[in-house]
């Protein structure tokens, strides 16, 4: 019988493709957006992953850099993230953001 997956592997598996392409097409049209993800596991009951695209080319609204700003417990919201795109060898790509 095989093992569930734990909400980190699900994410990682089956959300983080989709979201790869919500950014690239946000970042295209330049949509602003916050998404967050609450993804325990064993080792970290508070573990999160949260991605915003809240450029001033997106012209983001209050609320949403308010939200982000609340979902990273107060730091500043609209520092830019570092954006890693990695084409893959079966041909899709992977878009990571990293906040600094």
């Amino acid at each position: 019988m095989e093992t569930p997956l734990n909400k980190e592997q699900v994410y990682d598996a089956q959300i983080n493709p989709l979201m790869a392409q919500i950014i690239e097409i946000c970042q295209t049209n330049k949509i602003a957006f916050v998404a967050s993800f609450s993804i325990p596991n064993e080792g970290d009951e508070t573990l999160a992953c949260t991605t915003a695209l809240l450029t001033a080319e997106t012209e983001p609204p209050q609320n949403l850099v308010d939200a982000l700003r609340v979902l990273r417990g107060g730091r500043r919201a609209l520092r830019a993230p570092f954006m890693l795109r990695t084409e893959n060898g079966d041909g899709t790509t992977t878009l990571t953001a990293i906040a600094t």
